[in-house]
């Protein structure tokens, strides 16, 4: 009986453990990229002083500020001493333009380690999608399916639009 107990506490311990290295994000579909790099869907406020402990040193707003409260998110970008970055990006009318200004914005490293943003991260997908083939060397088919993962799913118009900005820009 004595050892049966010793066995339940340690599971309960182990299990304790894990969950609190498992610990999730409060930002709706945050996935940390890399060092550089995390992605996710539009954060509160309050997330924004996470990000910054964190590391974060620059915010990328791809939503036009009509969709939400762009001018409050600058503002305590800011506050925070982070960069903020907005591309106004309509979600079924994305412009060649705001993929460039969006590739040379990723390209800066004082903008770096970056959190990029839309509503839900399928805009993000796509022009992240974009970055890892023009920038980083990948396959267009390794690219798209980590851009599914980060959000791009189910919008066929934003891969199209990756794909031929991707077809025209490639060396």
């Amino acid at each position: 009986m004595k050892i049966m107990k010793s066995i339940l506490v340690l599971l309960l311990l182990t299990t304790a453990s894990v969950v609190a290295q498992q610990e999730v994000h409060p930002i709706r579909n945050f996935i940390r990229i890399n060092d550089e790099f995390c992605t996710g869907a539009q954060p509160r406020l309050e997330h924004l002083e996470r990000l910054k402990a964190d590391g974060v040193k620059a915010i990328m707003n791809l939503r036009p500020p009509s969709e939400h409260r762009a001018a409050e998110e600058e503002a305590k970008a800011k506050e925070l001493g982070l960069r903020y970055f907005n591309i106004p990006v309509v979600f079924g009318e994305p412009k060649e333009e705001q993929a460039t200004e969006f590739l040379k914005i990723t390209d800066d490293p004082k903008n770096r380690p970056a959190f990029i943003h839309c509503a839900a991260s399928i805009r993000v997908g796509a022009f992240w999608m974009i970055r890892r083939v023009l920038r980083d060397g990948w396959k267009v088919e390794a690219a798209e399916e980590e851009a599914e993962k980060i959000g791009l799913r189910e919008s066929p118009h934003l891969n199209e639009f990756a794909r031929k900005y991707i077809e025209k820009h490639r060396n």
